[in-house]
């Protein structure tokens, strides 16, 4: 259940609120919902205008398409959007964790490590998608807040759903959950090195493996010339 703002909430709160909203709904659709900004103010406890705003933002990210006098149009995510975020997100995953590996405390990486303390035994992973499906997300979004970019953190926070949202069962799917554990604990062994270039190579070829698989079960061959390591 989404949160509703408090009174001081900011714009840019709003404009958050509405956008990890859109993104769990979007998660669940498999044909197109029309959004009213009426039921999205509404929902949230604002007014319409920071809400107005914020459509007019997240159209322009591709989340919605604004329609005159017909509201907001909520699609879901397809197949090749999710292939083509992939591809992309291999090189801003990659740059994440160079940032993070020169960022990093040591509380930060007992912090990463912690996220996957439950799942050290083997077969673990396997045994609850939900939970380890859980820890991938925050794994993910804590890279991103450790890279120290805020423009950076922004795009995730407007595309990242789209890998933790979008096919939230894929590494359950394609039994990856091991492989999974194994490339998130190399690239925080990289990051508690201070080894930023070896963090960012992890990090890309993590994404990559993740691609290739995704393909692979569709019955296609692995595209050439996106981003291999």
């Amino acid at each position: 259940m989404t949160s509703k703002p408090s009174p001081k909430t900011t714009s840019q709160d709003i404009f958050e609120a509405v956008s990890t909203h859109l993104n769990e709904l979007r998660a669940q659709i498999t044909e197109p919902v029309r959004v009213r900004e009426e039921d999205l103010a509404n929902k949230l406890g604002v007014s319409r205008t920071p809400v107005r705003e914020a459509l007019i933002r997240l159209d322009s990210t591709g989340l919605i398409s604004l329609r005159p006098g017909r509201g907001a149009l909520l699609q879901p995510v397809s197949d090749k959007d999710y292939m083509e975020w992939l591809q992309l997100r291999e090189q801003l995953e990659g740059f994440a964790a160079r940032e993070a590996a020169l960022n990093a405390s040591r509380r930060d990486v007992m912090g990463l490590r912690a996220l996957f303390a439950p799942f050290m035994e083997s077969g673990a992973a396997e045994a609850a998608p939900e939970r380890y499906a859980q820890a991938n997300v925050s794994f993910h979004k804590e890279i991103f807040r450790l890279a120290n970019n805020h423009l950076l953190e922004r795009v995730w926070a407007s595309f990242g759903h789209r890998q933790t949202s979008y096919r939230r069962r894929t590494i359950a799917r394609l039994h990856r959950a091991e492989d999974s554990l194994r490339e998130h604990l190399a690239i925080i062994q990289a990051i508690e090195e201070g080894d930023a270039e070896k963090a960012a190579a992890l990090a890309r070829a993590h994404v990559r493996a993740l691609f290739i698989a995704v393909e692979q079960e569709a019955g296609r061959e692995p595209a050439s010339g996106v981003g291999t390591i």
